[in-house]
């Protein structure tokens, strides 16, 4: 096989075994879940998975970033979507925080999860995180506005999210608060932009 045939499915075969550690993970949680529950959801031999990753630590940061970037690259592509800046703001609040929610309010094990992921992923995050805050940035950049303002929205746009999760709610429930958080935002930007 050619060196780029290898990678690409390599690459893929990552994948898969991320797709698999997560079904796995949020099925059994962290401490429960074997690396023979992965490699049997993946569709491989156990040596076969050692070949990608020493270990389900390993495999649980490995796989977690790999869903933090899908997340931030989906919210990153809808701002760039057509439409209002509410809409704009909308669309990147649900697909990095309210899509995380519904995943993990999906789980039984959501805070042993979350737990594992500060203690495993934390590294990852904070890439991740920061890629989506320098996107965020660039966008707000746009509006015009001066910075002070624009580090107000983009402080609302990253906080506000967190304290929504405070009394644990619905997926709808917190799905509309992000919808509410992007037109209060949007509001704000259209005025800035009106006046200018």
């Amino acid at each position: 096989m050619a060196p780029e045939t290898d990678r690409t499915d390599e690459a893929s075969r990552r994948v898969a075994i991320h797709a698999a550690a997560i079904r796995e993970f949020s099925a059994r949680g962290f401490a429960a879940t074997s690396m023979a529950n992965i490699a049997d959801a993946a569709g491989m031999s156990r040596p076969a998975l050692y070949q990608y990753f020493e270990n389900k630590r390993d495999i649980f940061a490995s796989a977690f970033a790999a869903l933090i970037d899908a997340s931030v690259d989906r919210a990153l592509a809808a701002l760039r979507r057509d439409g209002t800046v509410a809409h704009q703001l909308d669309g990147f609040l649900q697909r990095f925080d309210g899509d995380l929610w519904e995943q993990m309010a999906a789980s039984p094990h959501s805070h042993e999860i979350v737990d594992a992921k500060y203690e495993l992923a934390a590294d990852a995050i904070a890439v991740g995180v920061a890629r989506l805050r320098k996107g965020l940035e660039v966008y707000l950049r746009r509006s015009g506005a001066p910075r002070a303002q624009r580090v107000e929205w983009a402080e609302m746009l990253d906080l506000s999210p967190k304290g929504f999760k405070f009394d644990q709610p619905s997926v709808d429930v917190y799905r509309r608060r992000l919808s509410t958080l992007a037109r209060t935002v949007a509001a704000d930007i259209d005025a800035v932009r009106t006046q200018s």
